[in-house]
């Protein structure tokens, strides 16, 4: 309404203007050009329909995290991590963990049943998958390990699994080593390799060791 107003004011003000006065005509016609530009531009950010949230940034951001996270009523992991970062707003909602993350699952007596540990997470609310990666360390009850660089966790299959290179220490010290990865259930317990590279029993290793030197 201002800006109709305005130009309205400088028509009538050129009719009054001495003929040859062109520099007064410039100024007055680079104020409106400039008053059009903000009138549009504010138009523009109050508008809903030209409102797009910008994906890449996090809605919500935590740091120091230690939370309890239930599903069908009971307690299904614990979560700790230096910074979650939430993302709602987009098709496949999840929470980055980029400084890591540590994860302990529980069985439906809620007795841990195994714990992961790794340098980069990211949790897919909606389908309830966890993929880690980075140095990715999982570890059952009863001291059964599992390393790999990526390890994923499917909360309504129950299972993990990885498609990559995975080493499995035995709490006696025995070391099997899938080179394509492998397959397990929630608890770490079942597991199956999909290509078994090597069998290293590494407290019978030490013994013949120390056998030796004696």
């Amino acid at each position: 309404m201002f800006f109709y107003k305005y130009l309205n004011h400088f028509n009538h003000l050129i009719m009054r203007t001495t003929k040859g006065n062109y520099a007064l005509y410039i100024m007055h016609y680079a104020l409106i050009v400039a008053i059009a530009a903000i009138t549009s531009c504010s138009t523009k950010m109050q508008s809903p329909d030209n409102y797009n949230i910008d994906e890449t940034f996090a809605d919500m951001s935590t740091k120091d995290l230690h939370t309890k996270y239930y599903s069908q009523h009971r307690l299904q992991t614990t979560i700790d991590a230096p910074i979650l970062d939430q993302f709602s707003s987009v098709k496949q909602p999840y929470w980055e963990f980029p400084k890591g993350v540590k994860v302990v699952f529980y069985d439906e007596q809620l007795r841990a049943q195994s714990s992961l540990t790794a340098g980069y997470a990211v949790y897919y609310t909606k389908k309830k998958l966890w993929e880690a990666r980075t140095n990715v360390e999982i570890i059952n009850d009863d001291g059964t390990k599992l390393n790999s660089e990526q390890i994923f966790c499917d909360e309504n299959g129950k299972k993990v699994f990885s498609v990559k290179k995975v080493t499995v220490t035995d709490p006696d010290g025995t070391v099997i080593v899938g080179k394509r990865g492998f397959e397990s259930d929630m608890a770490f317990k079942n597991y199956k390799f999909l290509d078994v590279n090597g069998v290293v029993n590494l407290k019978e290793q030490y013994e013949e060791a120390n056998k030796e030197e004696k």
